[in-house]
């Protein structure tokens, strides 16, 4: 009998099926595909050797990965792929001769000890457009997954999630809690992630409190969670915790100006590139002769726009919901960074607000049909997700005091 794997995963998995001629191949294109050893021992053995050959003539030896690197081709496309964008080498051998990189992209695998969690990156058009443009509130499944897609030949990597010691066994309930305060559509966004925060706070309370045993932060835990998901807690509750939120547009201006420019750098603001430009546009960052630019000026320019934001942000609520969720559960948020869950969550929230920027000054500058929202989702997260600096500077200016981030929110 094959063994069974149990998973957790958005209900969106099961219907996601990789197609570049729906994409144009966007993962195929400039992007770095490493060939695993195994890979490149079962290209080594195909038949006739010509075959062979040919399809290690595309590849070279990187000496930092100890892997074979595909060489792209003058149009910076994957050189197996056909006229119709789709790859040549499966269409030919099968799916177990693509390499990790390809059996997983956009895929992301968790392994939590007991079971699995499974969800798909918004870097890829057509997972994105499926996830982000969903009008009903994300679900989830318990899947049952044989060792045939759960290993595909030990060519899926899947990703140790290291919490709090004793509490694996707890994360669901917390990531289910923590799914509900996002989906709680009774809210703004900004409201929720204040919800968010304030049960982040209980929760890392309980678990930094040395004079509690683990099964009574377990009891504990499990009525934190009771309450937040509770419709009375939040009608009573949720107006008193928004009544000691402060939004501190000066402090939340500086840190999206210290995050644009870790991304882009100020020189970018007079080239041609999109992201930058659309926030630039909007909010007036214009450099002075020296290269700054004025942190007062631009606070009162944003909020001088504080009703369009509240309009976009209504009108756009499920479109930035369905990010939210999917980032959350795809990073295993709070514990994506080896930081304190304060931090975590700083980067979170700090993250999101900056691609929320993102979404209305493209509104604003007519970049917004849903071609051009996908395409800015892939650029954004990109590069933030993938540039260990701006990581680095994120986790350095967020507060490791959850209510300092709630500053940053609009209540």
């Amino acid at each position: 009998m094959q063994k069974k794997f149990l998973y957790f995963q958005p209900r969106y998995v099961e219907k996601f099926q990789c197609d570049g001629s729906k994409c144009n191949a966007r993962c195929c294109k400039d992007w770095n595909v490493f060939i695993d050893k195994k890979t490149h021992e079962q290209y080594l053995q195909i038949r006739p050797k010509a075959d062979s050959e040919e399809i290690l003539s595309h590849m070279t030896f990187n000496d930092e990965r100890k892997e074979y690197l595909v060489t792209m081709t003058e149009k910076k496309f994957c050189p197996f792929l056909n006229e119709k964008n789709l790859c040549r080498l499966q269409l030919k051998y099968g799916e177990n001769f693509l390499s990790m990189t390809c059996s997983t992209f956009p895929r992301r695998t968790l392994n939590f000890g007991k079971f699995f969690e499974r969800s798909l990156v918004l870097t890829c058009p057509v997972a994105a457009e499926m996830i982000l443009f969903n009008e009903e509130s994300m679900q989830f499944e318990f899947v049952e997954v044989s060792e045939k897609i759960h290993s595909n030949g030990e060519k899926i990597g899947i990703a140790p999630v290291n919490t709090a010691e004793g509490f694996a066994e707890h994360m669901l309930e917390v990531q289910i809690a923590m799914i509900s305060i996002l989906q709680e559509r009774t809210l703004s966004i900004d409201q929720r992630l204040i919800l968010l925060g304030f049960f982040l706070d209980r929760f890392d309370e309980l678990l930094t409190n040395e004079t509690l045993t683990s099964s009574d932060k377990f009891d504990a835990l499990k009525k934190i969670i009771a309450a937040y998901e509770s419709k009375k807690f939040l009608a009573q509750q949720m107006p008193r915790m928004l009544a000691t939120i402060q939004f501190d547009a000066k402090k939340f201006v500086g840190l999206m100006l210290v995050l644009l420019e870790t991304l882009y750098g100020t020189d970018d603001f007079d080239t041609n590139k999109v992201l930058p430009n659309l926030i630039a546009k909007t909010f007036g960052i214009v450099p002075d002769a020296n290269g700054k630019v004025s942190a007062t000026a631009i606070t009162a320019n944003y909020l001088g726009l504080s009703d369009k934001l509240k309009d976009f942000s209504a009108r756009r609520a499920t479109f930035m919901e369905n990010y939210l969720v999917n980032e959350m559960f795809l990073n295993c948020y709070p514990w994506r960074h080896v930081a304190s869950i304060p931090k975590n969550f700083g980067v979170f929230v700090a993250t999101y607000k900056l691609f929320e920027l993102l979404m209305f000054a493209a509104e604003q500058e007519n970049f917004c049909s849903k071609k051009d929202l996908l395409t800015l989702t892939d650029c954004f997260l990109s590069s933030a997700d993938h540039n260990n600096h701006f990581v680095k500077k994120i986790l350095e200016h967020v507060s490791d005091d959850i209510f300092s981030t709630l500053e940053l929110l609009q209540p």
